[in-house]
């Protein structure tokens, strides 16, 4: 099988300082990465406001993050704007002369069991920004919020606060997620919306007298994929009309500064796993899709003040591009090239001054903007010891698929030292969710290339069918759990290894939520591999569907389970656990609630009943995601561990026999 290695094309900003170094890359390094997100343009565009994330100080700490700012220009240094707080959210005042955010600073309402997330303010400008005032006084915690265009109010999406019940009533305590009002000038908060609905996302129309929202019938789990845009009144709440009842994901409501047309994600009637970009008329009218039928994805859409544009930002198979769209005639226009890596994108324009995060395959997100006529330029410079650390080469390739010969693309992470010709021990990372592997910065920890590849590894980081950035009906396949998306992988391997990259005798695989189940369906389909690390992996769907809120996507892929249960048997890695023979590593948050920890036991005792050599880590006080940074560096060490006994040792051991 022949595979084709694309060149990857380094834009202006990513060909910076390329050199190499002694220093491997450890999993304390990756802790200590300075992490950006949230870029927010001012309403003059002289100022940005973003989100850092810092490095946690201890073992058992978490992550905190901090507001910062800084000029256009890019003349002045980013500097802290609010301190003592973990804020975020910032949000600029339409006059731009106050900074809002989110913050949990330990100010609780009378009755309430502690701190909640809710809404402060600063002055924009000036040497000092003084005390953070509080605007909202929600009993929950503040998700999300935006001004109105006036100024005026504040439009927030709060949580109904968990009540402790002793016992516990399954099901009979519903937290409802409600539209809030901040009256700014007489500092009241209101509770918009009653318990109709659930609210999942919102915008403000151009004149401030509405309030579109994408809403679920219930916040069950088995609701959670019934979305439906609607338009409520802001003084009163009450549904005005119904738009649509099509909503297939949430994040693309946008209204148009002229009132007219509203986007957002579309989806079947049918509910797959599938959405495009559409606009409405606001007032309503059937919708009309932009770009379904093209192979990319949207992950993010602005309009531009004439409403006539939407700056759009894309994913086509491992690359993003900034695209400018004409709606009515549907022209587009591509703006800049991006390099950035899994789910890690933020971008904010006005129409004419634009800044996005961009990464390098050696460097995690930085500011970059972008104005017209110009070339994008680098804003700044959150890690630059990345610069030290050695670190592998990133490109895109690409292969067909054996049964169908559809073109399949991936990318490749190819040791320091890396020689033609001379196959490497290479590990399989199976991505997690439904988001492709692109080619950006590629170390975190849960996405091991880098910390692999500077330990002497080939990484192949495949995008099987299922993911975006290869159009909806692409990514609709998902919901066929392995099937062809397993034969998808192994002929990228088999094309590594016809073309002496991958050493067929030294081969493992891991990956992280999908990326685990992957995993877990690739050992119990095939014994190629000599090692493995499923982390939250869904090993057994029927049980799946009774203990996660993970309900309605198994419905959509399996249909109803008390009826169907050799469907849900048929896709599960546990029914096929006597074909395997690969030494495994399992990792789990015990508190995750989407693949609860019993997946992992399940699978882990039907290792042992095999006789196969097997280890299970439980991390305490962690979800589905790793949060304490001495969680996350001992997963990493662990997963290093683990593929270096299997693929290294034991193969030096064969050797020396």
């Amino acid at each position: 099988m022949r595979m084709t290695l694309l060149p990857l094309a380094f834009l202006s900003f990513c060909a910076w300082g390329l050199r190499l170094s002694a220093e491997a890359l450890s999993p304390h390094d990756i802790g200590d990465i300075r992490l950006a997100s949230d870029l927010r343009l001012s309403p003059n565009a002289g100022r940005l406001a973003f989100v850092i994330s810092e490095p946690a100080l201890s073992a058992r700490a978490t992550r905190r993050s901090g507001v910062w700012t800084m000029t256009t220009r890019g003349s002045d240094i980013p500097h802290l704007r609010v301190t003592g707080g973990d804020d975020d959210s910032p949000r600029w005042s339409p006059d731009g002369k106050t900074l809002a955010f989110l913050s949990e600073r330990g100010e609780a309402l009378p009755g309430a069991s502690g701190a909640t997330r809710q809404i402060y303010r600063v002055a924009a400008i000036g040497d000092c920004a003084g005390a953070p005032e509080r605007l909202s006084f929600a009993s929950g915690d503040v998700d999300d919020f935006a001004w109105s265009p006036d100024g005026r109010f504040i439009a927030f999406m709060v949580r109904e606060p968990a009540i402790d019940e002793d016992p516990t009533v399954v099901g009979g305590n519903l937290r409802y997620s409600r539209l809030g009002i901040v009256d700014v000038v007489d500092r009241s908060t209101t509770i918009l919306t009653r318990r109709d609905f659930d609210v999942q996302e919102f915008a403000w129309s151009a004149d401030g007298h509405e309030i579109a929202l994408v809403i679920a019938p219930t916040p069950r789990a088995e609701d959670r994929l019934k979305l439906a845009l609607v338009v409520v009144n802001r003084r009163t709440g009450e549904i005005a009309r119904r738009l649509s009842e099509n909503v297939g994901l949430t994040g693309g409501l946008r209204w148009s500064p002229d009132g007219r047309l509203i986007t957002f994600f579309e989806g079947p009637p049918t509910r797959e796993f599938a959405s495009w970009l559409a606009v409405i008329p606001a007032a309503g009218g059937p919708p009309r899709p932009l770009l379904k039928d093209h192979p990319l994805t949207t992950l993010r859409a602005e309009w531009a003040a004439d409403s006539k544009h939407l700056l759009l930002l894309t994913v086509e198979n491992t690359s993003e591009a900034l695209l400018n769209l004409e709606v009515r005639s549907g022209r587009v226009r591509r703006i800049a090239e991006i390099v950035n890596s899994q789910g890690e994108f933020s971008f904010t324009t006005d129409g004419t001054t634009t800044a996005f995060l961009g990464q390098s395959t050696r460097s995690p997100s930085d500011v970059w903007l972008l104005t017209s006529g110009a070339p994008a330029r680098r804003l700044t410079d959150l890690n630059p010891q990345t610069l030290r650390w050695r670190l592998g080469a990133v490109q895109s390739v690409a292969w067909r698929n054996s049964k169908d010969g559809l073109t399949r693309v991936g990318v490749l992470i190819t040791p320091p030292e890396f020689e033609d010709g001379r196959p490497y021990p290479t590990i399989v990372e199976a991505h997690p969710g439904d988001l492709p592997w692109w080619t950006g910065w590629l170390a975190t920890w849960w996405a091991w290339g880098q910390l692999l590849a500077s330990r002497g590894y080939v990484v192949f980081l495949p995008n099987y069918r299922g993911v975006t950035g290869e159009g909806w009906q692409m990514h609709a396949t998902i919901g066929d759990w392995g099937g062809m998306a397993f034969q998808d992988l192994m002929d990228g391997i088999d094309a590594l290894v016809e073309r002496r990259i991958a050493d067929p005798e030294r081969l493992g695989i891991g990956g992280w939520s999908n990326g685990g189940f992957m995993t877990e369906w690739a050992i119990t389909h095939t014994r190629r591999f000599k090692a493995a690390v499923a982390e939250a992996g869904h090993s057994d769907f029927f049980s799946l569907y009774g203990t996660s809120y993970n309900r309605a996507s198994l419905e959509i892929s399996f249909g109803d389970p008390y009826a169907n249960r050799a469907v849900y048997d048929d896709h599960s890695p546990i029914h096929f656990i006597r074909n395997c023979r690969t030494p495994t590593l399992l990792l789990h948050g015990v508190n995750d609630p989407g693949v609860p920890v019993g997946q992992g036991y399940e699978f882990y005792t039907g290792l042992q009943a095999m006789g196969v050599e097997a280890e299970m880590v439980v991390y305490p006080r962690e979800g589905h995601a790793i949060r304490e940074r001495g969680h996350q560096e001992d997963l990493q060490n662990r997963a290093l561990a683990w593929f270096d006994r299997h693929l290294k040792e034991s193969a030096a051991r064969l050797g020396s026999q």
